[in-house]
């Protein structure tokens, strides 16, 4: 019988980016967390990341219009492209131009960068109704993931504008700091100005912007978009990357592109976009349906904010009552069972669909947060919402035991290298919208970045491959927005407990 010691440290508040420290880090900057920083990557932790940072963002920019075939706009090139069905294979034009303004606006380049512009040209141009849903020819097509990708290209390009003018930065004029000698030294991206960064460390700021009519209209497609691709299959409902019908091969729905529409449909609702939530419940009884039946038995043992037992914290927490809910209190001894996902339960297009691994655990339980927060907080889906809102809180803590139990960082768990930085960057989802600083006993950025750090290549770019194309494109773009930890965080984050001995027998 082996014992292994696996438990998650719920992180009070949610995390804000690079700069804004964990919550042990607040508590003490000499604690352990900071020094468990330190031992990893030197006094100079921040800088690090930072100018990674950098020459990823010029890196990335200067994959734009490489393609000679396609429109300038566009980044990377393809050498390959996945066929879905009959006619044409993919060209994920959309993606390969939304997904890096998304990494590029989130990572704090400006929002009038030329290629951030140019870019969002192209999906002022492209992105149309005849295209996204009704795939006439002629028309830039687009799938789950671009529409999503869209979106939150939205999002992050008006982010980049208010964060500008927060700081004072809007006039390119004003795009430049002092160094110690007294010299210019440009700003190439806010958020890195001392004051910036100072500020940043402090508080959230409430972004309040109105986007143009223009891309108001832009989002709003793409969320229809993903009104229409919900499909039924297997007794529930979720996203595939076409509507019914499209010659797309099986399997009918997906655990990726479902939690990816919950992305899309949960940066709609920041962005004060309305959707039908009634999807939300639907693919809520796609990923029970579709979580692991059993797994190893694990115990519930509570820790704090630093990942350090505390003997007593099941007494504490009765005595100050419920978290909210039932299903948030502290129960030590409680167990869990290490339970996760797979990319689909039928109608595999590999036999590997069927396996349960961590890309897709990390997927599903994002997801089943986001549905989660959406629900519980929408008056007009409580009925449907209560008689399951404990069901759903015991899959998370099982989903995200089965995380701990397969932990690891160096790989995609029990997948190896398959599209192992999506992996990462569904873990950067998960802690982030899961205000979560550690899972088990690990901090989750600290081994993530230090696989990053040490990966990238000397013109900037990562690209261990193991992705579809152009992976370059990608790659890069996952490793920006997990290293400035950029998703945005829930509104009020919850406990979410996983982990504690479990027994392999």
């Amino acid at each position: 019988m082996r014992k292994l010691m696996l438990f998650s440290v719920l992180a009070g508040g949610v995390l804000l980016g690079l700069m804004q420290p964990s919550i042990a880090q607040k508590k003490d900057e000499d604690g352990d967390a900071a020094k468990k920083r330190e031992d990893v990557f030197g006094k100079s932790f921040e800088d690090q990341v930072e100018e990674a940072v950098d020459k990823g963002c010029d890196a990335l920019k200067k994959t734009q219009g490489v393609d000679k075939k396609e429109d300038p706009a566009i980044f990377g090139q393809m050498k390959e492209a996945p066929l879905y069905g009959a006619g044409e294979p993919h060209q994920y034009r959309i993606a390969r131009t939304a997904f890096p303004i998304q990494a590029l606006c989130k990572s704090g380049c400006f929002h009038d960068d030329p290629e951030i512009e140019k870019a969002m040209n192209y999906l002022r141009k492209n992105y149309k109704d005849a295209g996204a849903i009704q795939s006439l020819q002629g028309n830039v097509p687009s799938t789950t993931y671009e529409d999503v990708c869209v979106i939150n290209a939205v999002e992050a390009y008006y982010i980049s504008a208010w964060e500008a003018k927060e700081r004072k930065l809007d006039n390119p004029k004003n795009r430049f700091q002092k160094d110690a000698e007294g010299n210019k030294v440009p700003i190439k991206r806010w958020g890195t100005e001392e004051k910036g960064a100072k500020k940043a460390k402090e508080k959230k700021k409430e972004r309040n912007f109105k986007l143009s009519k223009e891309d108001q209209k832009l989002a709003e497609l793409a969320v229809k978009a993903l009104e229409a691709r919900a499909r039924k299959a297997y007794g529930a409902k979720g996203w595939r990357y076409q509507p019914t019908g499209r010659g797309e091969s099986q399997p009918e729905v997906d655990t990726s592109a479902t939690q990816y529409a919950l992305l899309g449909l949960k940066c709609a609702s920041r962005l004060g976009l309305r959707y039908d939530k009634s999807l939300l419940m639907d693919a809520y009884h796609l990923f029970r349906t579709w979580q692991d039946q059993d797994g190893p038995v694990v115990k519930r043992v509570a820790k704090d904010a630093e990942g350090k037992p505390v003997e007593d914290e099941g007494k504490k927490e009765k005595d100050k009552g419920d978290r909210g809910t039932s299903s948030r209190k502290w129960e030590p001894g409680a167990k869990d069972r290490a339970r996760g996902w797979s990319y689909t339960r039928k109608d595999q297009h590999d036999p590997a669909d069927l396996i349960t691994y961590g890309s897709m655990t990390a997927a599903a339980v994002c997801g089943t947060i986001i549905l989660r927060d959406e629900l519980e907080t929408d008056p007009a889906m409580q009925k449907r919402w209560k008689p399951v809102e404990d069901e759903c809180q015991q899959m998370l803590n099982d989903g995200l035991a089965w995380l701990v139990a397969n932990w690891t960082m160096l790989e995609n768990p029990k997948r190896g290298m398959h599209r192992y930085y999506y992996y990462l960057y569904t873990i950067e989802r998960l802690g982030m919208l899961g205000g979560l600083d550690w899972i088990g006993t690990h901090d989750w950025y600290v081994e993530g970045a230090k696989v990053l750090l040490e990966q990238q290549k000397p013109e900037g770019i990562w690209d261990p491959g193991f992705e579809i194309p152009p992976s370059d494109v990608y790659n890069t773009c996952y490793a920006l927005l997990f290293l400035k930890r950029a998703e945005e965080g829930i509104d009020r984050p919850k406990p979410v407990f996983t982990g504690g001995e479990y027994d392999d027998e």
